[in-house]
């Protein structure tokens, strides 16, 4: 029996407060210095991308310059014009202060997010990026505070502001708060609302290659009413699109893809900062593209049934939303560092997760690596810092596989316990 009860406690012992030096104090600590990294570097683009003009530093909106100017093509002329990288260029070069170079400014989205940045020329650009960018960050810190309500509290501020993503894909200009939103609130919703989370999953259409893992959750989750959704949006939402801009956009976004992935390959072993995922590395270090592409199915694939095995066995909403998210941000092989914007959901998961269950060691470790990552966009764009961040990445996903173990022994030891405990007093009943 001793034995028995031993076996019962094997496996990682969960903590029942976060490691020591991730008190308070010192949260606050490290994230008022990383917030005046922050300002320091958005400064610094500022006075040199829209005050002294040094060529080739872009001002901040350099990303949303090729939204923008995509948005003005298709006001102005026919929406398939916007594949046309000569004529985009023409207009986003000199908002982005850039000269020409090899690194071209292509519109590589679906039509249906020009659809959604088609009125954005309406406006000047400087405008129209300060309201695109404010209503972005207003619907994510929305998301934000419907996965964990403490984000409102003064406490929390510094270092949900500190977080350098946010400075990033603001400083871009990027999408990436709308796709966060969408995931976000798409997970909140999805055992209260299952059509609303489809709605929010297939509006991930705008950008596709963040969508790839979500059937996977679905179908093992077996959310079908969800999936139904969300397969619906993804129709009415292209078809609107098409006779909107009209479907030659989508044909005309078919081949321009395979140039992208081209020109993705011919200089990914050479990309400032490196491309952030497993087949970025694998170029950076010289691997032949062949096998960097098999290095990084294999991490797929196992991203992918990580995914599908925490939603197949029911494990906690937290964990399982945490490991979609992740692996939503391995399978693809082309990921930058407005994209590490992402990886707040799943941090704001773990700490909710945390406070209910325990910690184990190491989550600490793993979740500060995490949300410091995105500091790799201030390095020299020769130290190729983002090839390092797939490992984080693998790490994050880690910590939410070995949760998802240590709860599951947990609640299989006070089963057994309570069985034990029900035994022994029928034991006691008969010996009376």
């Amino acid at each position: 029996m001793m034995a028995h009860n031993d076996s019962l406690h094997r496996g990682p012992r969960p903590l029942r407060t976060p490691p020591g030096w991730l008190d308070a104090q010192r949260i606050c600590l490290y994230a008022a210095f990383v917030l005046l990294v922050n300002i320091g570097y958005l400064s610094l683009r500022i006075w040199f991308g829209c005050i002294d003009r040094i060529p080739n530093v872009s001002p901040p909106g350099w990303d949303y310059a090729v939204f923008w100017s995509a948005s003005w093509l298709a006001l102005h002329g026919p929406a398939a014009s916007v594949f046309d990288t000569a004529l985009i260029e023409r207009i986003a070069l000199p908002l982005q202060n850039m000269l020409p170079t090899p690194f071209v400014t292509p519109w590589t989205y679906p039509p249906t997010f020009l659809l959604v940045m088609l009125p954005a020329a309406l406006l000047p650009f400087a405008v129209s990026c300060f309201v695109y960018v404010s209503a972005g960050i207003a619907f994510a810190y929305h998301a934000c505070v419907r996965i964990l309500p403490t984000v409102r509290n003064p406490g929390w501020w510094l270092p949900v502001i500190a977080f350098p993503a946010i400075w990033v894909a603001a400083a871009a200009g990027q999408n990436s708060f709308l796709t966060f939103g969408l995931m976000g609130l798409g997970l909140i919703a999805l055992d209260r609302r299952p059509w609303l989370a489809g709605i929010c999953f297939g509006l991930l259409a705008i950008k596709p290659q963040l969508g790839l893992v979500i059937p996977v959750a679905l179908l093992f989750g077996r959310h079908w009413r969800a999936l139904a959704s969300a397969s619906l949006t993804v129709g009415v939402f292209c078809a609107l699109a098409g006779m909107v801009l009209g479907f030659d956009t989508f044909a005309r976004f078919a081949q321009a893809l395979p140039a992208f992935s081209q020109f993705v390959v011919e200089y990914s072993d050479r990309w400032p900062r490196g491309i952030l995922t497993v087949f970025g590395a694998a170029r950076h270090f010289g691997v032949a593209v062949p096998t960097a592409y098999g290095l990084h199915a294999v991490v797929a694939a196992l991203a992918a049934s990580a995914v599908a095995w925490l939603w197949a066995t029911r494990a906690t909403f937290e964990l399982r939303a945490s490991v979609l998210v992740l692996a939503t941000l391995l399978v693809p092989t082309y990921v930058m560092p407005y994209d590490l914007l992402w990886l707040g959901l799943p941090i704001l998961w773990l700490v909710r997760d945390g406070g209910r269950n325990g910690w184990l060691r190491g989550d600490g470790v793993a979740m500060v690596s995490a949300w410091l990552s995105p500091l790799i966009f201030y390095t020299p764009g020769d130290w190729a810092a983002g090839v390092y961040v797939p490992v984080i990445v693998l790490a994050m996903l880690m910590v939410v596989v070995r949760r998802h173990l240590a709860q599951h022994a947990a609640h299989a030891g006070e089963g057994a316990s309570t069985a034990l405990a029900y035994e022994q007093s029928g034991s006691n009943v008969c010996v009376r």
